[in-house]
């Protein structure tokens, strides 16, 4: 039995799980996380990290080493994506975390995470879809035919990027949805194969996607598991209706969410109504499992 340890850095939140794995089996012992905005700690001209970021940063991966050397972690994964990806000093910050804490961290290539979010949620009774990741940096869009994925992409507008950008914090009026689902339809446009993903199911992975099938299910007082759970385009439609008015604390007071996912609620819903609209997908089916998950199937498979 071997005892792994991931860390995942987000835009939005870096997460730590610990798992145990014996042979093809693994069972998760710890979790954790912070909400940490790491993009708001970015100069908008230098694209640096800030000294106050890096602090927060070095800070968090401090406090999972000491949790992975508590639980004897065999060996740390530590992997980051849009998050570091933007970021100009980001080397910098690795090789000092390297130096400082023995954690290396890997920037993962908008393939690699794409790969690793299809990877983990292949559902067994569909062949063609098209897999989507919310995330608050970027969005990944991957084409799956036969169950293999054949395309895949990343674009920099994840539910927190989207949020800072349109300054979507307290409501939205009809005029600036629509300018954003003109910003959103025009980066899918410049994808050449995004027309292949056309009239197809989603299978969508995230945080956003967890929170809005949970929305769903309390306003349609539905307790089934979020796994699987299945949302049609007029449910987000409906959604992105009911809270494009509301502020943020009507939002987390109708909801029940937190301040950390209520502030950028908005942002992906609108961004999750743009895919969804102009891929003019027939079903969206959630999944609860990540690109975490999909380390670890890679974890497995390899040793």
């Amino acid at each position: 039995m071997k005892t792994l340890g991931i860390i995942d850095i987000g835009s939005n939140s870096i997460k730590l799980i610990i798992v145990e794995i014996n042979n093809n089996l693994y069972r998760e012992v710890f979790h954790k996380k912070f909400q940490t905005r790491l993009s708001e700690f970015v100069g908008k001209e230098s694209k640096d990290l800030s000294p106050e970021g890096m602090k927060n940063f070095y800070g968090i991966i401090f406090t999972f080493k000491k949790c992975c050397d508590k639980y004897n972690c065999d060996e740390i994964i530590a992997v980051a994506t849009e998050s570091l990806r933007q970021i100009n000093n980001s080397s910098e910050i690795i090789n000092d975390i390297s130096t400082a804490l023995n954690v290396n961290i890997k920037i993962l290539s908008p393939t690699e995470e794409c790969y690793l979010g299809y990877v983990s949620s292949i559902p067994k009774d569909l062949y063609d879809y098209v897999h989507i990741d919310i995330g608050g940096g970027s969005v990944e869009i991957g084409l799956i035919k036969n169950k293999v994925l054949i395309e895949s992409i990343s674009i920099p507008m994840g539910a927190l990027k989207i949020t800072n950008k349109f300054h979507i914090h307290e409501g939205i009026s009809k005029e600036e949805e629509n300018h954003v689902q003109e910003y959103i339809y025009h980066k899918l446009s410049n994808v050449p194969w995004i027309n292949e993903c056309k009239n197809l199911p989603a299978v969508v992975i995230g945080g956003s996607i967890k929170t809005i099938g949970r929305i769903h299910q309390r306003e349609q007082n539905i307790s089934s598991n979020i796994h699987g759970y299945v949302l049609f385009s007029h449910d987000i439609e409906f959604l992105l209706y009911k809270f494009r008015r509301l502020s943020l604390q009507d939002i987390m007071a109708t909801t029940g969410i937190s301040q950390s996912r209520g502030d950028i609620l908005l942002g992906a819903l609108i961004t999750l109504n743009s895919i969804i609209s102009y891929l003019q997908s027939s079903k969206i089916i959630i999944s609860k499992y990540t690109i975490r998950d999909g380390i670890i199937n890679d974890y497995i498979k390899k040793n």
